[in-house]
């Protein structure tokens, strides 16, 4: 508001100044020119009357100094002419003054030097305009020379006061003051009238730029003139449509690499020149288990603390070259991350670092698990095959003629060719489920008769240990699943209860319904777990006794295939156990 009536002010004050400085420079040079030729006009018109009065004197009586003639004659022609008439002999003595009694005259200082009587003598017209002291004002003088015979007898003053010539000059400055105030006055009415106007589309401008200044580009200016007005406010609403059209683009791009930045499965780092934090993803966050909000603007070492990643971004920071390393994070959590920082430049300047973090935990773990299992599958095929080789090597150098010992040399082979069958098609199997490439047979299938059909398969092995297996399924549980690969599942679980059960133990298959789901337990009697290998009991060769797992005839890939099949139907595996009381595996499968 200050500035617009600023503006309309500053506009009408420059009407009024126009005018005055018209009306003063007018004024300065009427009064100028008035003056001048008013002083002009009275100069000619006492002239001449001087003129005529010099012709009434008698140069003889100037000579001779008669003063009484010559005050007579000046006291005679002074109303006529309203003049004060001063007469001054050669010498400058004043031998008559109209307007003085002659006791006065003889005392008046000698007129000689004065202007106007120095130029009358040297015989021209003397006149001269000061202030006269006998007087006391302004007054106009001129004098004439008195002639007698080519020579200057005397002089003749006649001297005019100015009082009314500045009367009169008042009177028209008092006039001209006077139209100068009334030019004032409409002035300043025409000058507001006219700013209004022209204030007005400024004023629909500065509110449509507030508008603007607060985000809201969708208004603009009307304004149809054709002037620099009209031009201003075209060129308002070009820049709000252009502005406008930025910032939704910019929005847009924002969005994107918003919805990157946030889905993305790295975590990400965003710091400043000075190692504040910017800005940090939901992959972050669930890392270092804090929240966006509190470490946004912390220092990195006071929000993360970890020297490594801290002395990355230093040196990046620094340096301005890009580094990437892995570090093996212990707290909060036992992760490995490959950590890759990368500068952000601002005019080749380094104005912050990029930290991407990528977890390679998972990836490193296949890596040992893969490396662990081509060294077991090689260790596994390399027992059997080593037997194998051996015995054929005995056989070939004579043992073969050996009839006492041939026959039990071939069953070793047999039985080793027989291990690395199973061995084969348990890795065949488990390679398969391990594709997710399997399709899952369903059917409805009764899991108590699914177990009472493979019990039988166990027969000589319960014998030879005396072991009770007990079917304790419900006989009218029937669930959708694919019956082939169940059935394997429960074989793999009843052959681990027996091979590693005590004689005359037991194994007992029962069910319970949890959380929507079927948990089924296969329990034993057995010598039982230590806790420190329960953790990886369903891993690939993991054996807990690998001596006793291979005198029994087992691969150590049973507890795996379990856990996938499981895993295929949408269930889940686990054990409990203590060592040297038995084992309970269970697993679960949806109702």
């Amino acid at each position: 508001m200050l500035i617009k009536n600023s503006f309309k002010t500053k506009l009408i004050f420059s009407y009024v100044l126009l005018i005055v400085a018209s009306f003063v420079l007018i004024a300065f040079f009427l009064d100028r020119n008035l003056s001048e030729n008013s002083l002009r006009d009275i100069q000619s018109s006492l002239i001449g009357q001087a003129r005529l009065i010099e012709s009434q004197i008698s140069p003889e009586r100037l000579k001779q100094q008669d003063t009484a003639y010559l005050e007579a004659l000046t006291k005679t022609l002074d109303p006529k002419i309203e003049c004060r008439i001063t007469i001054i002999n050669s010498q400058g003595k004043v031998l008559a003054e109209s307007r003085k009694p002659q006791e006065e005259i003889s005392l008046m200082e000698n007129h000689l030097y004065r202007p106007e009587v120095q130029e009358a003598l040297a015989g021209a017209t003397g006149i001269d305009t000061r202030y006269s002291s006998t007087l006391k004002i302004d007054m106009l003088y001129v004098a004439l020379p008195i002639r007698q015979d080519h020579e200057i007898a005397g002089v003749l003053r006649l001297a005019l006061p100015l009082e009314n010539i500045e009367r009169t000059l008042s009177a028209m400055r008092s006039t001209i003051i006077l139209g100068l105030l009334l030019a004032l006055g409409v002035a300043v009415i025409l000058g507001s009238l006219l700013a209004s106007q022209t204030i007005k589309p400024i004023n629909r401008m500065i509110q449509v730029s507030r508008k603007f200044s607060e985000g809201d580009f969708s208004r603009r200016i009307v304004q149809h003139s054709g002037d620099e007005i009209g031009e201003l406010a075209a060129t308002l609403n070009k820049m709000a449509q252009d502005i406008e059209d930025k910032i939704r683009e910019i929005k847009t791009q924002n969005q994107k690499l918003a919805a990157i930045f946030n889905s993305m499965i790295e975590g990400v780092i965003v710091i400043d020149r000075a190692g504040h934090i910017v800005s940090v993803n939901p992959s972050i966050e669930k890392i270092f288990g804090f929240s966006k909000n509190d470490v946004e603007g912390k220092v990195f070492l006071d929000a993360v603390r970890n020297n490594d990643i801290a002395e990355i971004i230093k040196s990046v920071l620094g340096h301005g070259k890009p580094l990437s390393t892995e570090i093996t994070l212990v707290y909060p959590v036992h992760r490995i991350f490959e950590v890759n920082a990368t500068p952000i430049f601002d005019n080749e300047a380094v104005n912050g670092c990029l930290v991407v973090i990528h977890d390679i935990t998972e990836m490193r773990r296949l890596e040992t698990v893969r490396s662990d299992f081509v060294a077991n599958v090689s260790h596994e095929l390399k027992t059997p095959l080593t037997s194998i080789k051996g015995f054929v090597e005995t056989l070939l150098e004579g043992a073969l003629d050996d009839k006492k010992n041939n026959r039990g040399f071939l069953k070793i082979i047999q039985e080793h060719a027989d291990r690395l069958d199973r061995l084969v098609d348990d890795l065949l199997s488990l390679s398969h489920l391990e594709s997710k490439e399997i399709v899952l047979q369903r059917d409805d299938c009764h899991l108590y008769q699914l177990v009472q059909g493979v019990i039988p398969g166990f027969g000589s092995q319960l014998k030879k240990k005396n072991i009770e297996i007990k079917n304790e399924l419900p006989q009218g549980l029937t669930l959708r699943v694919d019956k082939t690969r169940i059935e394997q599942v429960f074989i793999n679980l009843i052959d681990n209860g027996i091979k590693f059960n005590k004689e005359n133990g037991f194994v007992k298959i029962c069910s319970r319904e949890l959380d929507g789901k079927i948990h089924i337990s296969v329990e034993d009697s057995g010598i039982g777990i230590p806790q420190k290998d329960i953790p990886r009991i369903f891993e690939r060769f993991y054996r807990v006794d690998k001596a006793r797992s291979r005198e029994l005839g087992g691969t150590g890939l049973g507890l795996s295939i379990v856990r996938h099949i499981v895993e295929l139907h949408g269930g889940n595996v686990g054990v409990e156990s203590t060592e040297g009381f038995g084992s309970k595996f269970w697993f679960t499968l949806p109702v």
